[in-house]
């Protein structure tokens, strides 16, 4: 059995995968790290960060419970990536994540669009290489920059609004931010799929994938959890 420690800007969780798939995930608790106490010669464990402050509390707190020193992904683990980014050491582990489920599950002609804290466009292009993409804020970083920068606007809690047009402030942001988004989307892949010569795969993944994709007028598929599947994907290049 494999875990992998998925930490984001908003939250840390924890997933078991067997087999490539994954059988169970949670939010990270330390209590959950004493059932490994007994099997932890047959269990990996991986952690893939955007936080490293974080990584290193958790690290600490993996190696007092079990003894296992985890795998903390980098970019020099995912051997044999064709980049056209100009220094893919800026690029996010999350995003790394994402490009590795890209290409594990579809070689080439692919876009994945992670919907989470930051909404982040990564394109696998017809040579099977990430060609770069796009990062924007997500539902929950909008609300707080407009609260933040403007005087009178509120500090909306997250919730889905299903109006377009809001018929208070209230509703009139959360349209807005949403429809926003999902606008971007459209747009995005609409100008990938012209410069491609080949139907190409969108992948939409992250908390906010299956309300966001109500609203988007393109072919997709959600797996909302592409970044501990790459992360996988990943730490199996390292061990094997």
């Amino acid at each position: 059995m494999s875990i992998i420690i998925d930490i984001g800007n908003t939250s840390t969780k924890l997933y078991k995968i067997a087999g490539g798939k994954i059988i169970e995930s949670s939010l990270f608790e330390e209590s959950f790290l004493d059932e490994l106490t007994d099997k932890s010669k047959n269990t990996d464990i991986a952690i893939a960060s955007v936080v490293p402050k974080i990584t290193a509390e958790i690290t600490e707190i993996i190696k007092k419970h079990t003894g296992i020193e985890p795998l903390i992904i980098k970019h020099e683990h995912y051997k044999h990536l064709k980049s056209k980014y100009y220094n893919i050491k800026e690029l996010g582990i999350d995003r790394l994540c994402n490009i590795a489920y890209a290409i594990k599950n579809y070689q080439k002609n692919v876009v994945v669009i992670d919907l989470g804290s930051a909404v982040t466009f990564d394109v696998i292009n017809g040579k099977g290489e990430f060609d770069g993409g796009m990062i924007l804020p997500g539902i929950k970083l909008q609300y707080k920059s407009l609260a933040g920068s403007t005087a009178l606007l509120p500090d909306l809690a997250y919730k889905i609004n299903e109006l377009f047009i809001g018929r208070s402030t209230e509703e009139c942001i959360r349209s807005g931010v949403q429809n926003g988004i999902a606008g971007v989307c459209n747009d995005f892949v609409k100008e990938i799929t012209d410069r491609f010569t080949t139907k190409i795969h969108v992948v939409m993944s992250g908390g906010d994938a299956e309300f966001i994709g109500k609203l988007v007028d393109f072919d997709h598929k959600i797996e909302t959890h592409t970044v501990p599947l790459g992360a996988y994907i990943i730490s199996q290049m390292v061990r094997h």
